[in-house]
């Protein structure tokens, strides 16, 4: 007789046997039970879930002899059938191979014949996702009202690839990752029923590697039976699936614990000598760092022992308890970053290198909790409106007898007349920046009141109210601004550039200051000819512009008679 690996001899052939699909199998078994059964399901999920094997247990389960039934006999002839993939009643179809218009259109055909032994005739598409687009188009329609003997199972890794009418008219049903503790306890009992001899470790680095997929964990085992002659050990598992050893991992996170460069680009040299991918080092080193860190936070230590050896347990506490959760989270994302430059570039081992280097440097790295405890001491003062600058306390360079009593020292109290000081001291200089832009904008609206403003000096804010200051020899621009009408406009155009609420007070400065030169203003083409034009506007025809809010289109000069 022909050997069956073992993931068909132990495929699942009752909905009581599906591992790790509890809300699926309930689901279905309560459908049959109440004698509601949809025509069309889509069992969605990564591969080697069961997803194939549950719509072949659903198949047995309709057409089983003593059925419609959750729990089909199988020992009937539509059971055997079925089991065996044999069933006239149950096509099953592979999408990849069968995805044109043509294939749907001859199961369109054959859909109307009754089915031979059971209730149903069954079509089981596997990857549906790979019919083409008129193939789906053609489907839709006997989908959505397939004959009353019919029943479509869709199943498909990529649900996103299907249309969305073919998903509108499904069941849909997400298949997850099966976790490692229930692949090891179906391993367990594949080991009881074959009589194998398997190391616990073994169990648990066949079942991790299997990455959530039962069939994947079978097939694994399958492969090291044969290697091993049928004693597998955690040591085979490595050999085999190209695994580090766990004695590497702890000698090359010892390096980076202690700082020692030499031994961690030693160790990475080796494991690269002997074949290693970077990127396969950097996530192995990931994964170990991830296990000190459970090791450090957890509670229940049960969780880590169940998958180290005694020996190995204690070792890892002993390294999670020489760093801090800071440090180890720092390395971790250290460590995925060089991933990512390793796939980006073609430097190979080399940003695997400088991270290993870069990690052995940590001393001079801020906590992660500092910056905190820096972060939420600058949004204290300046909720409470302070935005000076004062250095905040250095807690490195803090005595010892001073850093227990960190947690409770405030940032220091800075007095309401300093808070206000520098407030008015940004505000002008906010003001200051955008000055330019203030007369631009009102230059466009009025133009001699940005010319007489562009005379004064910005002098300073308090409470906000900016201070103008004029010339004594100024007076009538001074005069001019203080006018309401073009007080409240220089007020609203500060507050349309700048952004910020004040309130306009000119002066006159007695003494005489040096005015900083202002940003030229941005002139159009007419503008830039009467500057430079010899002849000057009429005052008269200036003040017109600002009572009626108007603008100069044009200037012509007028032509003496000859």
């Amino acid at each position: 007789m022909p050997y069956l690996p073992l993931a068909r001899k132990y495929r699942p052939q009752t909905f009581d046997e599906i591992v790790g699909q509890d809300h699926v199998a309930t689901t279905l078994k309560n459908a049959i039970n109440l004698d509601k059964t949809a025509h069309a399901y889509l069992f969605t999920g990564p591969r080697g879930v069961g997803k194939t094997s549950t719509a072949r247990i659903f198949a047995k389960s309709l057409n089983c002899e003593k059925g419609p039934s959750p729990t089909p006999c199988n020992k009937c002839t539509a059971c055997n059938e079925i089991s065996q993939g044999i069933s006239m009643d149950v096509i099953e179809i592979d999408g990849a191979s069968n995805r044109g218009i043509d294939e749907i259109r001859n199961l369109k055909e054959n859909i109307k014949f009754a089915s031979v032994h059971g209730k149903f005739r069954i079509y089981i598409i596997d990857e549906v996702h790979m019919l083409t687009q008129e193939a789906f188009n053609a489907l839709l329609k006997t989908l959505e009202e397939p004959p009353a003997h019919v029943k479509f199972i869709f199943a498909t890794t990529r649900p996103y690839k299907v249309i969305p009418t073919i998903v509108s008219r499904c069941q849909r049903f997400d298949f997850k990752k099966i976790a490692i503790q229930d692949i090891i306890d179906k391993l367990k009992e594949i080991k009881q029923k074959e009589k194998l001899d398997l190391e616990d470790e073994a169990l648990f680095l066949i079942s991790k590697a299997s990455d959530g997929s039962l069939r994947d964990g079978e097939v694994i085992l399958d492969q090291l039976l044969s290697f091993t002659k049928g004693k597998v050990k955690s040591g085979n598992v490595r050999e085999v699936l190209g695994l580090l050893e766990q004695d590497i991992l702890f000698d090359l996170a010892s390096s980076l614990i202690n700082n020692n460069k030499e031994k961690a680009l030693e160790v990475l040299n080796e494991l690269i000598n002997n074949g290693k991918d970077p990127t396969f080092i950097a996530s192995s080193v990931i994964e170990y760092f991830r296990n000190l860190m459970v090791a450090k936070v957890t509670k229940d230590k049960k969780k880590l022992e169940r998958f180290f050896s005694e020996e190995d347990f204690y070792r890892l506490e002993d390294q999670a308890s020489k760093l801090s959760l800071d440090e180890i989270l720092y390395i971790i994302y250290s460590l995925s970053t060089s991933i990512d430059l390793i796939k980006k570039t073609a430097l190979g081992r080399i940003p695997l290198e400088i991270t290993l280097i870069k990690l052995t440097e940590r001393k001079g790295l801020t906590s992660v909790r500092e910056l905190t405890d820096r972060l939420s001491a600058l949004e204290e003062r300046l909720k409470g409106g302070s935005f000076g600058y004062e250095k905040l306390p250095d807690i490195k360079e803090s005595p010892p007898a001073q850093k227990e009593q960190k947690e409770i020292v405030k940032p220091p109290i800075v007095a309401e007349e300093e808070v206000a000081a520098e407030k008015d001291i940004l505000l002008l200089q906010k003001i200051k920046n955008s000055w330019s832009k203030v007369l631009n904008f009102i230059k466009m609206r009025k133009m001699s009141l940005a010319t007489f403003l562009s005379e004064g000096e910005l002098l300073k804010v308090r409470d906000n109210i900016l201070f103008v200051g004029f010339d004594k020899n100024n007076t009538l621009h001074k005069e001019a601004i203080e006018a309401d009408s073009n007080k409240s406009f220089v007020e609203k155009a500060i507050h349309n550039i700048v952004g910020e609420n004040v309130k306009l007070n000119v002066e006159t400065v007695e003494t005489e200051y040096a005015k900083e030169p202002e940003m030229p203003l941005e002139e159009n083409v007419l503008e830039e000819e009467l500057e430079s034009s010899p002849k000057r506007i009429d005052p008269i025809v200036e003040s017109a512009i600002d009572i009626f809010d108007g603008r100069i289109v044009d200037i012509r000069e007028k032509r003496n008679k000859e």
